[in-house]
């Protein structure tokens, strides 16, 4: 790379400034849903979205921003609704298309495709915090497993919300990953507090140990939902009566006899029996510290909503009885926990509805509709309350159908406009367009495949995939205590005992295809097995919300150094069918920046086709989606 070159770079400002015998398998389910099966019209929601944009536009004096060209509406909406940039013959058939609604027939094709159930189980999945936790929850790929299954069946947002706060049973069982929603959180009051911040936006944790001091929320309120939740935990052993008598002698012979012997047995029968019990009590009692003055350590709470109406509860045991008992008493469960869901994620709740679209907003438009993703208030509706009402009403209408919310969008004159970049001193109102932002990791990884073949999303899955924990947990479904003893003594032994089920698992899924075309989400739960996604700013799912969007030394260095796109990749496989130097130059700048050289570029031209492609990897134009 000659400084000449780095010189002539900097001059034409190319960038911008601002991703066993087995059991009969799972059924096959279907790739996606159609926007068209619900009983709506998109187009309606799409002109009124854009009526009101254009209301508050006329209201402030202030000019409507240009709509985008087909170029740029492309490369934004592959990397929206995708997660990639769009290959060249992908561009390039859409800007040869000629007919009048091609943009909307883009839109609904890209929805209804492998690639949008690989994009937005990576948004799902950092959301719901998809990560293998220690100990307790050994793995999580039958959580990452069902939140793909809920992508793929375009499962409407309130049931798979609803599912995850009310899931019990078998941690491991296929089909029953919604229960790594509670086993993701060791502490259960932790786990409401970031329920409630995950569906509802709302940050009420500082209630959990004292009351709020910016909000009305009490540390009282906090004890009184936890009650909805009470005696709910993950047992990763069986029931001690089930453990006494089944498995309790043969645990202490292995355990005198052999210890390796005595943890593969363990860890064997856990699989099996690891599961989320309880379904909420409806009481809880105080903390042992609780200060206030309206009551002690240990009170009894009744179940109470934050607000809004109060679902039915079907108790059998007083307040006046639990009182009477041992402080570790909670009373009986009553399905507390199902009462939670049904008021949390109803169209009636005021703060899910509007989470859900400030949410989807956010990751769409790049700026926040209404407040903070986790910081909302029951008053707040953001600066322009018409639009986030009309946004909120289209969710209820459309059923909580993501797809058909995020074509609406999409398909809006506002979406594709021009973006913004975002200064200390924006215009008065940044709602009419998306804002400039940095691609996701996720993104930029998965856009390299645009690059190196003519199908990135070959190998997403359409169907359930097993790995080490469902597959034993199938396996063995049907062991006697006899089984689990032979499998511990003439088994793979402790160090190798779930790296054997894991082959065992990858065979059963069949061919996966090579890793080096594999999009991140095919890589699943595990983030460690991605490297190169976590270097660039991936989530680690230890928190909400926790992506990394902006520039780091480990980040540029990467990209500086090499980006791994083999000799044999579609855009070297296109160059070489190039007639001329200008023609390879076009085919670059396509293949990377979704659009058609510039006369000021012509200087570059010098270069090879391997600085430029390069440097055109390592400009922010590349980097930012505008």
């Amino acid at each position: 790379m000659n400084m000449r070159f780095l010189m002539t770079w900097m001059v034409v400002g190319l960038c911008v400034s601002a991703s066993r015998t087995p059991a009969a398998e799972p059924p096959a389910v279907d790739v996606g849903r159609k926007t068209a099966s619900m009983p709506v019209d998109v187009s309606t929601f799409t002109q009124e979205i854009d009526q009101l944009v254009a209301d508050e536009l006329k209201r402030l004096n202030q000019e409507q921003r240009p709509e985008i060209d087909d170029y740029t509406f492309c490369r934004r909406i592959y990397v929206d609704a995708i997660g990639r940039i769009p290959t060249i013959d992908e561009l390039d058939r859409f800007i040869t298309d000629d007919q009048p609604d091609k943009r909307a027939q883009l839109i609904d094709k890209l929805l209804n495709s492998n690639g949008y159930n690989s994009h937005w189980y990576n948004y799902w999945a950092d959301l719901l915090r998809v990560k293998d936790v220690g100990d307790k929850l050994h793995h999580s790929g039958n959580y990452s497993e069902w939140i793909k299954d809920a992508v793929r069946r375009n499962k409407p947002y309130n049931e798979m919300a609803h599912e995850l706060i009310n899931a019990s049973g078998e941690l491991y069982k296929p089909g029953n990953g919604a229960t790594g929603f509670y086993a993701r959180e060791p502490m259960p009051l932790d786990h409401l507090a970031n329920s409630v911040k995950t569906f509802m936006g709302m940050s009420i944790e500082c209630a959990q140990c004292h009351d709020h001091p910016y909000e009305d929320w009490t540390q009282q309120d906090f004890y009184k939902l936890a009650a909805f939740t009470s005696k709910t935990h993950l047992r990763v052993d069986p029931l001690p009566k089930k453990e006494k008598a089944t498995y309790a002698k043969d645990r202490r012979i292995l355990k005198q006899k052999d210890f390796d012997e005595w943890i593969v047995y363990r860890e064997s029968i856990r699989v099996k029996h690891a599961s989320i019990y309880g379904n909420g009590t409806g009481y809880m009692r105080l903390p042992h510290d609780y200060q206030y003055k309206d009551g002690k350590p240990h009170d009894v709470m009744t179940a109470d909503v934050l607000f809004g109406k109060m679902p039915t509860m079907n108790y059998q045991m007083s307040k006046e009885k639990l009182e009477s008992l041992p402080k570790n008493q909670f009373g009986p469960g009553i399905n507390a926990r199902r009462s939670m869901a049904n008021w949390m994620t109803s169209a009636e709740n005021p703060m899910f509805t509007k989470a859900t679209v400030n949410r989807l907003w956010r990751k769409i438009m790049g700026t926040e509709l209404i407040g903070q993703l986790g910081g909302l208030t029951l008053e707040a509706m953001g600066n322009h309350p018409a639009l986030t009402k009309k946004l909120i009403s289209i969710m209820k209408a459309s059923k909580y159908d993501t797809k058909v919310f995020l074509s609406a969008v999409f398909n809006s004159r506002t979406y594709q406009s021009k973006a913004l970049v975002l200064s200390d001193t924006p215009p008065p109102y940044v709602l009419d367009g998306p804002a400039v932002r940095r691609l996701e990791a996720e993104v930029i990884v998965d856009s390299f495949l645009s690059l190196k073949t003519e199908t990135p999303d070959k190998y997403v899955a359409t169907e359930f995939r097993w790995d080490g924990f469902t597959h034993f947990y199938d396996k063995s479904r049907d062991f006697t205590v006899k089984d689990f003893v032979d499998y511990s003594i003439k088994g793979p032994g402790r160090g190798r005992f779930q790296n054997r089920e894991e082959r065992e698992a990858m065979k059963r899924n069949g061919d996966m295809g090579p890793k080096e075309l594999w999009r991140v989400s095919t890589f699943g739960r595990n983030y460690k097995r991605h490297w190169m996604a976590m270097l660039l700013g991936k989530s680690n799912r230890e928190l909400i919300d926790e992506a990394n969007q902006e520039p780091d030394i480990p980040q540029i260095l990467f990209l500086m150094n090499g980006l791994g796109i083999p000799d044999d990749a579609l855009i070297y496989h296109k160059l070489s069918s190039a007639t001329n130097h200008r023609e390879k130059m076009e085919l670059i700048w396509k293949a990377i920046l979704g659009r058609l050289l510039k006369d000021s570029e012509e200087p570059l031209f010098e270069n090879t086709p391997e600085d430029l492609m390069w440097a055109l990897l390592n400009s922010n134009e590349f980097k930012f989606v505008k």
